[in-house]
C-alpha cells in the first residue's frame, strides 16, 4: 500500500512537471495605481453603479485580487470596467493585460459570454448617471412594482407594443432604424407623459379586485391600447367586468383580449362598440 501512494505521488509530479513544460507565457499582467491611465471604448454598455458599489465594498474588506482587467494598445477598456470604477472607489491598485488589436467586438463578444444585462439593469444604470427620462422610469417603476419593467416602459411610452421608444436613431453605417431596444439601451430612450402613465396604471391595478392576471403582460399591453380608444369607457369596462368575473381569463396573444374584453364591455349593450379596432 505504501509504495502504491508513493508511486501515485511520483505519477502526480510527473504530471505537473509535463504540464509546465507543455504551457507557455502569452502576455503580461501588470499593476498600476495610476488608473487614470485607461480609456472607456465607445459602444461598451452602461455600467451598473450597484456593481460597482459591491465591488469596492469588498476591494476595501479584501484588497484587491489578481483579477487583471483586459485593455487594447490604447489602454482602452475591453473587459472589466466594473472593477476598474470599483478600484477607482476603493482607492486600489488594478491588474490589467493588454489584448493586441483588441476592438469593440471583442468587448461584445466577451458581454455575450456573461451574464446579459437586463433593462432593468441599463434603468438602473441610466438613472444614476443623471439621465431624466431613466430616472422617471425607475421611480414610475418603484411606484408599480406589480408591473415587470416592459410593460412600465410601454406605459410610460404610453404605447403598446414593445417598440417602447418615441426616440429613433440612424444608423449611416448600415442605413436603418435601429429598433427600439437597442435605443433603450443604448440611453437614447425619451418617456412621453408620465403623468398619464400613472393614470394608466392606476386604472389597471382597479382590475385586480376582478382578474388576477390584471399585470400579465398582454392584459396591461391590451388595456393600453384601449385606454388609448376613445370608444372605450373604463369604467363602464369596471361595472361589466363585476358581473362577469369568470369571463376574464388569461390570454394567448393581444387580439384574443382584446376581444375578451369587448365581449364583457357589451354584455346587455343595445349599441355594441367595436374595441378591436
Amino acid at each position: 500500500m505504501e509504495n502504491l501512494s508513493l508511486q501515485l505521488i511520483k505519477e502526480k509530479k510527473e504530471r505537473l512537471m509535463f504540464s509546465k513544460e507543455r504551457s507557455e507565457v502569452i502576455n503580461n499582467v501588470y499593476r498600476t495605481y495610476d488608473l487614470n491611465i485607461f480609456n472607456h471604448i465607445i459602444g461598451n454598455r452602461p455600467p451598473n453603479p450597484q456593481h460597482v458599489k459591491r465591488l469596492a465594498h469588498s476591494i476595501k474588506t479584501n484588497g484587491m485580487l489578481q483579477n487583471p482587467i483586459i485593455v487594447n494598445d490604447n489602454m482602452q477598456v475591453i473587459d472589466g470596467q466594473h472593477r476598474l470604477m470599483a478600484a477607482k472607489e476603493a482607492g486600489s491598485c488594478i491588474y490589467y493585460i493588454v489584448g493586441k488589436n483588441y476592438k469593440i467586438n471583442e468587448v461584445q463578444i466577451l458581454n455575450l459570454n456573461q451574464k446579459n444585462w437586463s433593462s432593468k439593469d441599463f434603468m438602473y444604470g441610466y438613472a444614476k448617471m443623471g439621465i431624466e427620462s431613466y430616472i422617471k422610469l425607475n421611480n414610475f417603476h418603484n411606484k408599480n412594482k406589480c408591473f415587470n419593467i416592459t410593460d412600465c416602459i410601454s406605459l410610460c411610452s404610453n404605447i403598446q407594443s414593445n417598440n417602447y421608444s418615441n426616440a429613433k436613431k440612424f444608423d449611416e453605417r448600415r442605413h436603418k432604424v435601429n429598433n427600439q431596444k437597442e435605443v433603450f439601451q443604448e440611453g437614447t430612450w425619451v418617456g412621453k407623459d408620465f403623468e398619464l402613465a400613472q393614470n394608466w396604471a392606476d386604472k389597471i391595478k382597479i382590475v385586480k379586485s376582478y382578474y388576477d392576471g390584471y399585470n400579465k403582460s398582454i392584459f396591461v399591453k391590451t388595456m393600453i391600447g384601449l385606454l388609448r380608444n376613445d370608444n372605450f369607457d373604463f369604467f363602464e369596462f369596471i361595472n361589466k367586468l363585476k358581473l362577469q368575473q369568470d369571463k376574464m381569463i388569461d390570454s394567448s396573444n393581444i387580439n384574443q383580449c382584446r376581444l375578451l374584453i369587448e365581449d364583457i364591455y357589451n354584455h346587455r349593450r343595445r349599441e355594441k362598440v367595436n374595441l378591436r379596432y
